[in-house]
C-alpha cells in the first residue's frame, strides 16, 4: 500500500495526571518522512467532518454561522417578492445545512440563540415587521394557525437527533446496539419518544409537540396572537389553507400589509404611540383611538364609511355573479345591487335590504352579507341573526305566502371566509368554489389595504 504524505495527518493525546493534552506524535515514514501533525488547538477535516482536540465544534460552528449569512444576505439581495424569499428559506436553505445537522451535535444554545437569531432578522426585514414582533414562534407555528409552517433549526436537528437515534437502536451490527443501550436515557426526550414505538409514530409526535409549542406561545401573546386565534375558532381549515393560497398569489407589499395586520402590527397612531414615534394615538379623521381593528373597519369618518361600503359591495357583486349562472329555472336570485340576472332586493321586503335572497315558488332562502373584523366573526353573525329574526313579517305582498330563511356569510378585512352550510342547501345551490374563495379573499385583502393607505 502506497501511503503519500500530502493525504496523512496525525493527531494524538496522552493522559498527564488526570487531563487529557493534545501532543504533537512523531511518525516517520521509512524513506518518505514524518507524517504531519495536527498543530497544538487546531483541527483536521475527516469524511467531510471537522474533528478537534476539545470537541466543542468551535470550528463546525464558525463555518455554519458563515455559511448561513452568506446564503441570508444573498437571498435579502433578490429583487423578488417576499413569500419567495420565504420559500427560498424553507425548502433551499435546510438541504444546505442537512450534512452539518446529522454529523455535528450543536447545543441548542448555538441553534436557538445564533442561528434561528439571524434567520428572524432576516425574515423580520424581508416581511417589514418591527422590531417588537414575535417573528421565531409565528414563523414555526403551523399554517392552520395563520402561521408559515417553516421549522427552526433547533427543531430540525431534534428531528434529526431523532433519526440518529433510532438508527443506533434498530442496527443490525450488536455493538452499535450495545452502545444505543449504554448512551440511552429515560430524560433524553429523543429517547423516550422512541420507546416502544417505530420512527414514523415517534417523528409525528415530536413534530406535533414542536409545533404545539410554537402555536401555544403565538396564541398566547395577547394583541400579536389575538386575531390568529380568533380565525381558528371560527373558520375551518381548510378555508385557512385558501386564505393562504391567496396571500403567496399576491403582491409582496400587500402581502407584507396582511401579515403585519394579522399580527396587529401596522403602524397605525396606536401603534405609533406605543413604539414612542408618535405623540397621539387618535385618528384624525374621528377622534378615535386609530388601532388596526379601527382603521381596517370601525372608523367612523364619512370617507372610511364609504371605503367599507365598496368594499363590501365588491365582494357582494362576486358572489351574486356567481350565484346567477348556477340558478335552476325555479329559483330567482335578488340582490342589493345591480347585478345582471338578479332582481332588486327591495322588492322582496319592506324596510329591509339583505344582500342576497334565493326565492323560490313557496320560500325566501336569505343570504346575509358582513364584511366584519377577525374579532368580530361570532358577534356579526349573532347580529344580523337578531337584526333579521323577524324578517317574515317584512315580506312584500306577494310573497306573503313564501316560508323565510335566513342565512349570513362572514368575509373578514383580511379575507377568511366563513359560510353556512345550510344557505347552498336550502338555496339549491353548490357552495362556493375554490377560484371564488381565492378571489373573494384576494378582494378583501387589497381593499384592505387600499383602506389602510388611505386612512
Amino acid at each position: 500500500m502506497d501511503i503519500r504524505l500530502d493525504k496523512c495527518l496525525t493527531f494524538g493525546a496522552v493522559k498527564r495526571g488526570t487531563k487529557f493534552q493534545q501532543i504533537l506524535p512523531s511518525i516517520n515514514l521509512r524513506d518518505k518522512g514524518m507524517i504531519p501533525a495536527v498543530p497544538l488547538g487546531e483541527s483536521f477535516k475527516y469524511l467531510g467532518k471537522i474533528f478537534d482536540f476539545p470537541s466543542l465544534n468551535t470550528k463546525p460552528r464558525e463555518d455554519f454561522e458563515t455559511k448561513i449569512k452568506k446564503i441570508l444576505v444573498k437571498i435579502s439581495s433578490l429583487k423578488v417578492k417576499s413569500q419567495t424569499k420565504l420559500k427560498i428559506f424553507s425548502m433551499y436553505i435546510p438541504s444546505q445545512f442537512n450534512f452539518e445537522l446529522k454529523i455535528y451535535k450543536f447545543t441548542d444554545a448555538f441553534l436557538s440563540g445564533i442561528i434561528d437569531r439571524i434567520c428572524t432578522s432576516h425574515i423580520r426585514e424581508w416581511l417589514e415587521l418591527p422590531p417588537s414582533a414575535c417573528v421565531k414562534e409565528w414563523v414555526s407555528s403551523s399554517t392552520n394557525y395563520c402561521g408559515l409552517g417553516i421549522p427552526t433549526f433547533a427543531q430540525r436537528a431534534a428531528r434529526m437527533a431523532l433519526t440518529r437515534r433510532h438508527l443506533l437502536q434498530t442496527s443490525r451490527n450488536q455493538c452499535i446496539r450495545e452502545l444505543w443501550d449504554a448512551s440511552k436515557g429515560p430524560n433524553i426526550l429523543v429517547d423516550s419518544l422512541l420507546d416502544n414505538r417505530d420512527l414514523n409514530k415517534a417523528s409525528a409526535i415530536l413534530r406535533d409537540s414542536q409545533s404545539k409549542e410554537s402555536s401555544d406561545h403565538f396564541l398566547g401573546l395577547k394583541s400579536q396572537g389575538l386575531l390568529a386565534k380568533n380565525v381558528i375558532q371560527s373558520v375551518l381549515p381548510k378555508n385557512i389553507q385558501i386564505w393562504k393560497q391567496t396571500m403567496d398569489s399576491l403582491p409582496g407589499y400587500v402581502f407584507n400589509f396582511a401579515r403585519k395586520a394579522m399580527m396587529s402590527l401596522l403602524p397605525t397612531l396606536h401603534n405609533l404611540k406605543l413604539w414612542n414615534c408618535s405623540p397621539t394615538n387618535l385618528c384624525p379623521k374621528c377622534g378615535k383611538d386609530q388601532t388596526n381593528k379601527h382603521v381596517l373597519s370601525n372608523c367612523s369618518s364619512p370617507d372610511a364609511l364609504a371605503r367599507y361600503t365598496n368594499r363590501h359591495n365588491q365582494i357582494l357583486e362576486l358572489m351574486a355573479k356567481w350565484i346567477v349562472p348556477r340558478l335552476k329555472n325555479n329559483q330567482t336570485l335578488y340582490c342589493d345591487l345591480s347585478v345582471p340576472g338578479a332582481r332588486p332586493v327591495c322588492d322582496l321586503f319592506i324596510g329591509f335590504r339583505p344582500d342576497l335572497a334565493i326565492v323560490f315558488s313557496n320560500k325566501i332562502v336569505v343570504g346575509e352579507l358582513t364584511v366584519c373584523h377577525e374579532t368580530n366573526l361570532q358577534q356579526s353573525r349573532d347580529y344580523k341573526l337578531r337584526k333579521y329574526s323577524n324578517l317574515g313579517a317584512a315580506r312584500a305582498g306577494e310573497f306573503q305566502s313564501h316560508s323565510v330563511l335566513v342565512h349570513t356569510i362572514e368575509i373578514s378585512t383580511l379575507g377568511f371566509t366563513v359560510t353556512e352550510p345550510n344557505f347552498f342547501k336550502n338555496g339549491g345551490i353548490p357552495p362556493f368554489d375554490i377560484p371564488l374563495l381565492l378571489e373573494l379573499s384576494k378582494t378583501a385583502i387589497t381593499c384592505s389595504q387600499s383602506i389602510y393607505c388611505n386612512r
